[in-house]
């Protein structure tokens, strides 16, 4: 669990679990990504009480049975068990076809943690190991259309502050050289750049000469940029030149049995670790363990959360290190509000963590009130 303050805290009385409610939604944006474009994001958000304490958490999936029948054996466990209340078949090595259930499971196990520091007055960090850093860096994103349109997204974010930067590619060669070219026009060169292509460079060969010539234009990390498996980044990270774009992955990163093939095969320079993706928070950390142990550095990714999950996953930042990507929905994602009211607090391009128990987020219920489609409650 990390810090012995912290299992102290988790070894103490129990924390019984009288109360769970999921809401759900939809919230509006308008963005574009190399497969094209998305209007909405689904939400869910699960609460988890005991006695006069909640903890909460999100993800961008709807819910589905699998849920209500894992909720429905959470009130009297003791949220000390963290991931032995998850269903263990969900993160099988062989497990198939059950990526919306491992999902969700992440949102249980945020709200988990969530409701662990705040019944034993602890920070979310303290409860993943302690902070590196107090004051997270962070890497908003850009979904431009046009390469003016990224030049305009680098120099506002640049003269906000902020020192990191994620731009959205196309997954055309000549279109993402000229994005690239425009925000390196306004984005110095010692500021960090990661594009991420979303699978959108079909060949090997194709990719190839992306990770190429989008390095040679200013990228520093290209975040997924081949529709291929484990052999195919293990090859594609292996022909990569010195002054060529570093390799990231994030859609092999996201199970832990394909992480661990990943790594063993070479295949990536870089991992992604994608919110909403793991299953659990713990699973998250051990990915960051498992990628240290290869000597592989991690970028904590990020999502369009409507406020809940940046949170989690800016504390998540704080324990492991680099920036935190995306700054969530209401900031870089087109959201028209944020569901929490008052994200944690941001200046000069970074984020503090607050010394207060749990995420220190709490719901905004007019605005969940407004995109909310449906709940379900458990007692």
């Amino acid at each position: 669990m990390g810090s012995s303050r912290a299992g102290k805290a988790i070894a103490g009385a129990p924390v019984i679990i009288d109360r769970v409610r999921v809401d759900w939604g939809e919230m509006p944006v308008n963005l574009v990504f190399s497969y094209g474009q998305v209007s909405t994001f689904p939400f869910l958000i699960v609460r988890l009480g005991s006695g006069p304490h909640v903890g909460m958490g999100e993800v961008l999936v709807p819910p589905i049975e699998f849920l209500e029948r894992l909720c429905a054996k959470l009130p009297g466990a003791d949220a000390r068990s963290l991931d032995a209340l998850l269903p263990p078949e969900v993160f099988a090595a062989d497990a198939t076809g059950c990526d919306h259930e491992r999902i969700l499971c992440e949102a249980v196990s945020i709200a988990l943690y969530d409701l662990l520091g705040r019944a034993a007055g602890l920070p979310l960090y303290a409860l993943l190991g302690g902070a590196r850093q107090r004051t997270v860096p962070l890497m908003p994103c850009i979904f431009p259309h046009t390469a003016d349109e990224a030049r305009a997204g680098a120099r506002r974010w640049r003269e906000a502050g902020y020192r990191y930067l994620k731009l959205k590619l196309s997954g055309d060669l000549a279109e993402d050289r000229a994005r690239i070219a425009a925000v390196r026009s306004v984005w110095p060169r010692e500021y960090g750049l990661q594009g991420d292509a979303n699978c959108g460079y079909k060949t090997l060969p194709e990719a190839l000469r992306a990770v190429s010539e989008l390095g040679a234009a200013g990228l520093d990390i290209f975040e997924d940029p081949l529709a291929g498996g484990v052999p195919e980044y293990a090859e594609l990270t292996r022909r990569r030149g010195p002054g060529d774009a570093k390799v990231m992955i994030d859609l092999l990163s996201r199970r832990t049995a394909d992480l661990i093939a990943a790594l063993r095969a070479g295949a990536c320079d870089v991992v992604g670790i994608h919110p909403d993706q793991p299953g659990s928070l713990s699973r998250v950390m051990t990915h960051a363990a498992l990628s240290a142990a290869f000597g592989v550095p991690v970028v904590v990714g990020g999502t369009g959360y409507t406020g809940v999950g940046s949170a989690a996953y800016q504390h998540v930042t704080g324990v492991v290190g680099g920036p935190a990507g995306e700054l969530g929905g209401h900031f870089d994602h087109g959201m028209p509000h944020s569901m929490v009211r008052a994200p944690l607090p941001m200046h000069d391009g970074g984020v503090d963590l607050p010394d207060r128990p749990g995420m220190s987020t709490e719901l905004d219920e007019e605005v969940l009130a407004h995109y909310r489609q449906g709940f379900k409650e458990w007692n």
